[in-house]
């Protein structure tokens, strides 16, 4: 990819910035905005828990070949192009909804939205930096915070607009069509491009390196937990009438985790993993209680809790000791430990869903509480010993 010239960005306004930024955080809330209907959904046709799963993993099976993949792409086509897309890919999603809201569909729209988001995730970062050079070390800050609103933002908006009357293609998905055709009119338009490279690599295969593989486990352990608190939660909250509330959840979990990192980055790596340990079996306990009791506060206080570990001290303290120890394979590395992200996302909520429709919401929950137990025990005991040497 070849830099945009000190000459040619110093006259740049902060018009393109914006445009850039609101084109992740379009891409991102659009991802989630469905998430409160998914009950809804399942219920229309007649399927279970299972489906209202595999729904949600679909958005990962989009994700992980183009993050595999596809990983270069932007640094060879150029920013502004695959930026277009993405928004094209969510832009489509949202209207496939629109025009038909079904279970089997949202199946289509979560594949177009993870093929969207994993396009999207490494070029904004890079398309800013290219623009503005002289701000590169406040760029990663900018992007992760606009994520983490996208990705709690869409099932809370579209929650906020079905409390009083819940409709199948609620008014969110409607502004936010508009405002993804918006967007993509302003990066067309306001944003100049950045030329691409041919010879750089399109694929950007992961890889793991020594010590790193407790990190791996951590981050795929806590983001199986935002996995349930996504796609199998609202069946149980709805038992008591707050199926809803899972977009305040979904928000609440994303935003503790983002308020959470000032401070982890200036802890030791190990440590912030070893806090991750002891918040997330809490947190998931907290809010299993809060939903099997009918009470909304402590599911909401547990996903906040939970929250500090999957975005907050498991996160960011396992994505530092990665670039730690990966060195010079540092990029590799990180694509390992998303990698091991987006499966734990994914896998654990589409066989919960299995079970949950054999078994029972409730117990299967619990059992998977128990599972999260004993990994965060064994790999705190590990990470203490380890520590000790």
């Amino acid at each position: 990819m070849i830099s945009a010239s000190k000459e040619e960005t110093a006259h740049l306004s902060i018009i393109p910035f914006i445009f850039v930024l609101l084109g992740l955080f379009m891409i991102t809330i659009a991802v989630n905005l469905q998430v409160p209907l998914y009950t809804a959904y399942a219920e229309q046709a007649g399927y279970g828990k299972a489906a209202t799963a595999l729904v949600f993993a679909a958005y990962v099976f989009g994700l992980i070949p183009v993050l595999l993949f596809l990983g270069g792409i932007s640094d060879r086509a150029g920013r502004k192009p695959i930026l277009l897309v993405a928004l094209g890919f969510s832009l489509c999603a949202t209207l496939l909804m629109i025009v038909h809201p079904s279970i089997q569909v949202l199946f289509a729209a979560r594949l177009l939205q993870g093929v969207g988001l994993g396009l999207s995730v490494g070029t904004c970062t890079a398309y800013l930096i290219a623009l503005y050079p002289e701000k590169s070390g406040w760029i990663p800050t900018f992007i992760a915070l606009c994520s983490s609103v996208g990705f709690g933002g869409g099932a809370l908006f579209t929650a906020l607009l079905s409390f009083q009357r819940v409709s199948l293609t609620p008014l969110s998905y409607w502004i936010v069509l508009a405002f993804l055709i918006l967007t993509m009119m302003g990066v067309f338009f306001f944003v100049p491009p950045v030329q691409g490279d041919t010879g750089k690599p399109m694929m950007n295969m992961p890889r793991f390196p020594k010590g790193t593989m407790p990190a791996n486990a951590a981050i795929a352990i806590a983001w199986s937990v935002c996995g349930l608190v996504i796609s199998i939660l609202p069946a149980q909250l709805k038992l008591n009438g707050y199926e809803l509330w899972v977009g305040p959840a979904l928000f609440l979990i994303n935003m503790a985790g983002v308020l959470m990192q000032p401070f982890v980055r200036k802890m030791n790596s190990s440590t912030a993993l070893l806090l991750g340990f002891i918040c997330l079996p809490c947190g998931y306990g907290l809010l299993l209680y809060g939903a099997n009791s009918g009470s909304i506060f402590l599911v909401l206080a547990g996903t906040m809790l939970a929250g500090t570990a999957c975005y907050g001290f498991t996160y960011l303290g396992g994505l530092q000791l990665i670039v730690e120890r990966g060195k010079k394979e540092a990029a590799r590395a990180v694509a390992g430990y998303y990698l091991f992200a987006y499966l734990g996302l994914g896998i654990p909520s589409v066989f919960v869903g299995l079970f949950a429709d054999m078994y029972g919401t409730q117990i299967v929950l619990t059992l998977f509480f128990l599972i999260v137990l004993a990994a965060c025990l064994i790999l705190l005991i590990s990470g203490i010993r380890q520590k000790q040497k």
